[in-house]
């Protein structure tokens, strides 16, 4: 490896997954042209995780395996720690890398290089989902960006993320701030995504798949394929999950730019009165990329499902 390769912090966020560990670790440090150093946070796995990756950075130079020291819960708070107390200080770019994906070989280098062309503090992709019967999958996130489809939903999976020291740096700020909600958002994608768009700064999703996206019962989210899937998601919506993450993410964007529609879209959300439903319907058009996410999400709203 070149003194000048591109260096890459890539943050791992762990817990029990000691039945994938091997293959994903592999095909992070086995990335092409760049200098890959694996940041991890182990969220106290009992299945013998713990010990696999101390073994790991034992051996492996390019492996640092943070301490020990609460129990955070759930991935997003275990990549909030990672942001906020990974010394990500002389690299070039930040990834988030979950437990159980496989990388493609060029999933970095692509990525810089979409990064360095479009000038852009975020790159994204899509992925191929596949399960445990051998059935492979395209999820397609890669349709044209909207004006506000940042508060209703991420850039992809966060596997494929790849972000610029600036963006980093100011989700920490969002993060260690105790007056923004930042930290109670309970999707790390989806916020790194809104805090680069409410900032104005650009962000690319790739058309081209960037890694092998594992599906199994403990996905936090996951491919939204099959009845299943659809059924537990619906369910969410139901419990009016999704509005309230949208409030959290909408308010802390409209802390980072204090705009007067994103003061009256927070306001409307709310309000979650009868009166307030109609109105929501103006931000149809500039919500989620696809034509029919944003058919359904009209019909929530009409149907008081959201």
């Amino acid at each position: 490896m070149k003194g000048n390769a591109t260096k890459i912090a890539v943050l791992m966020a762990v817990k029990n997954g000691l039945a994938y560990l091997p293959l994903q670790i592999d095909s992070i440090l086995n990335q092409k042209q760049c200098q890959v150093s694996l940041l991890i946070s182990d969220d106290f796995s009992t299945d013998g995780s713990t010990e696999l990756l101390q073994r790991y950075s034992e051996r492996e130079s390019r492996i640092t395996l943070l301490p020990r020291i609460f129990a955070y819960g759930s991935a997003a708070k275990n990549f909030y720690r990672l942001i906020t107390e990974a010394d990500t200080d002389g690299f070039d770019y930040i990834a988030f890398a979950d437990q159980d994906d496989i990388w493609f070989p060029d999933k970095l280098i692509r990525h810089i290089q979409l990064a360095k062309e479009h000038s852009a503090d975020g790159v994204s992709s899509n992925v191929i989902a596949f399960w445990p019967d051998g059935r492979e999958k395209l999820l397609d996130k890669a349709q044209p960006q909207r004006e506000l489809d940042f508060l209703f939903e991420s850039a992809g999976p966060g596997c494929t993320f790849l972000m610029t020291p600036w963006l980093i740096n100011k989700l920490r700020e969002q993060l260690l701030d105790e007056n923004s909600p930042a930290k109670d958002a309970a999707l790390h994608d989806w916020l790194t995504y809104a805090v680069c768009r409410a900032y104005g700064h650009k962000w690319i999703i790739d058309s081209v798949p960037s890694a092998k996206y594992r599906q199994h019962q403990t996905n936090v989210v996951g491919a939204n394929v099959g009845i299943t899937a659809k059924w537990a998601r619906l369910k969410k919506l139901r419990q009016h999950w999704y509005r309230d993450e949208v409030i959290k993410i909408a308010k802390a964007c409209y802390k980072i730019s204090p705009s007067s529609d994103m003061g009256t879209l927070v306001k409307l959300l709310e309000n979650k009165s009868l009166l307030s439903q109609p109105k929501l319907l103006a931000y149809i058009a500039k919500s989620r990329r696809k034509a029919l996410d944003r058919f359904l999400l009209a019909c929530a709203i009409l149907t008081g499902l959201f």
